[in-house]
């Protein structure tokens, strides 16, 4: 079962239209918003000047992605990308950098992951600017927990791990109840509460 999208802009929209058009579809998809709080957020000015200057750079490139034309060129793409999220109090993400660049993030991505790109080293620092903004804005509480936890998993491949090595000395005998009791005390003393340990 595949999700399927709805097709919002038309090529021949004209920039004001495909604005429009973006504007009330981002403030409507939300179900985590209330329809005020969107609007509040819509309605902000820095979110105002971060979303038209997106806009009008994505739009505005004639509907073909931009080539990256040499690693200089994208690193100063980069830092003005970079210096309007900070002119707008505005967290950079890997999608919205895409935007800027004209291409989409698994562009991005892709080179990230690919060490024969030439842009593997600038694509991969991207990608860590947009965690480490994403990961501060967590840890000052002003991005919420949940979401950076979901965004770090899917997006920054985190994980939450927890390896546990249980060894049997030389000669010892494993088998009795009291070795099994032991070892489900020291694995429940060792877990993370929450953690995803079964013991059976």
């Amino acid at each position: 079962m595949g999700v399927s999208r709805q097709k919002i802009f038309n090529e021949n929209d004209s920039y004001e239209v495909k604005k429009e058009k973006f504007m009330s579809v981002t403030n409507h998809s939300d179900k985590s918003l209330s329809n005020k709080q969107g609007q509040e957020y819509m309605s902000d000015p820095n979110t105002i000047k971060f979303t038209d200057t997106l806009i009008n750079r994505a739009f505005n490139s004639g509907g073909r992605p931009m080539a990256f034309k040499s690693v200089e060129t994208l690193e100063s793409d980069i830092r003005e990308f970079l210096q309007l999220c900070y002119d707008t109090s505005t967290i950079p993400t890997v999608s919205s950098a895409g935007m800027w660049l004209g291409c989409d993030r698994d562009t991005i991505y892709n080179h990230a992951n690919n060490s024969n790109s030439p842009f593997f080293g600038t694509c991969k620092k991207l990608i860590d600017v947009c965690q480490v903004a994403m990961e501060n804005g967590a840890i000052k509480g002003k991005v919420n927990a949940v979401l950076y936890m979901f965004l770090g998993k899917n997006y920054f491949g985190l994980k939450d791990d927890k390896n546990i090595q249980i060894s049997a000395q030389q000669g010892s005998n494993i088998n009795t109840q009291e070795t099994a009791d032991a070892l489900r005390k020291q694995i429940e003393e060792e877990t993370v509460p929450n953690a995803d340990v079964k013991i059976d």
